[in-house]
């Protein structure tokens, strides 16, 4: 497998991966840098933002508020049409000032989405939303990648990074290292058992100082996070020392699956098999959180043919 990129600062970055869909986990002070960047480099294109300062009007109700950047945008997406699919009829006549954090992050997308943007950068575009709403954010995400424009968000934690369509990045010492997302053929093989193998298996991990031995029917997945391991188990992450390839080998047996280089799923867990666009898919799991993981394009099929899914 070639080597994955990595880059002295986000700047070389986004001019490298120029017009590319790029996803970052990365400190504030680079969130602000990327966001100038951005400005600059983009500025002749149709461009929309959506960063952690961007709260609206406070005096404004919601369609006035987006009638007015309607009028700005002289767009074919009228204000009607953005209340209808972001679902924010119910506060269409609610003052901003009264919106929850949630209908505010629904608001900003509304109003992107008012300039069929070519290119959108977006600072934690899921920090505020909740799985009722996250398809929402994510379908018209989708409907950008897929019409050919550039999503560049940041500030996200790596495992949202790795949900978007495009390529993830993760800051380290200073630079930006591509996340890798392809599962290579050594780490596909099938393991076998033996029909009357009896083998017991704990995973353990660490809390407070103390080892913890977990069943694996209570861990909802398995996490690589910037060359650490974490096993997840009822909505906490636990640090694990085993690598991803020696937890692989134990759990497939237990009904885990490899969907994702850096991700090992309790099949068990998943309720929802998502595509996000023609080339990116993620798993939402059954838990309280409704969280997602990253399903990668090559483990799709592989995931459909081993359970029989269709």
């Amino acid at each position: 497998m070639a080597d994955t990129a990595s880059y002295d600062t986000v700047e070389d970055l986004l001019a490298a991966r120029e017009g590319e869909s790029v996803h970052l986990e990365c400190c504030r002070e680079t969130v602000d840098r990327a966001v100038r960047f951005v400005h600059e480099r983009y500025g002749r294109r149709r461009c929309a933002f959506y960063v952690s300062t961007d709260r609206g009007f406070d005096r404004e109700t919601v369609r006035s508020y987006l009638k007015l950047f309607s009028r700005l945008a002289g767009g074919s997406v009228t204000p009607q049409d953005a209340i209808a699919h972001f679902g924010l009829a119910s506060a269409a006549r609610s003052q901003v000032k009264t919106l929850t954090a949630e209908q505010r992050a629904l608001l900003n997308f509304a109003r992107m989405s008012l300039f069929e943007p070519e290119v959108v950068f977006c600072e934690r575009p899921l920090a505020d939303v909740t799985p009722a709403t996250r398809g929402l954010v994510t379908a018209w995400m989708g409907q950008v990648a897929e019409a050919g424009g550039a999503l560049i968000t940041a500030g996200e934690p790596l495992r949202e990074a790795l949900l978007m369509p495009g390529t993830a990045f993760f800051e380290e010492d200073g630079r930006l290292h591509e996340a890798k997302t392809a599962v290579g053929d050594d780490e596909m093989q099938d393991v076998e058992f033996a029909g009357d193998e009896v083998r017991v298996f704990k995973i353990p991990a660490k809390s407070d100082g103390a080892t913890l031995l977990f069943d694996p029917r209570e861990v909802d997945f398995v996490e690589s996070v910037n060359r650490a391991n974490f096993a997840s188990v009822r909505g906490e992450l636990y640090p694990v020392s085993m690598t991803l390839d020696e937890l692989e080998a134990e759990l497939e047996r237990f009904g885990f699956f490899r969907c994702h280089r850096s991700y090992i799923v309790n099949v068990q867990k998943v309720a929802k098999v998502e595509r996000f666009t023609r080339n990116s898919f993620n798993l939402t799991l059954a838990d309280a959180h409704q969280t997602q993981i990253p399903l990668a394009k090559g483990r799709a099929e592989a995931m459909r043919e081993r359970y029989g899914w269709r």
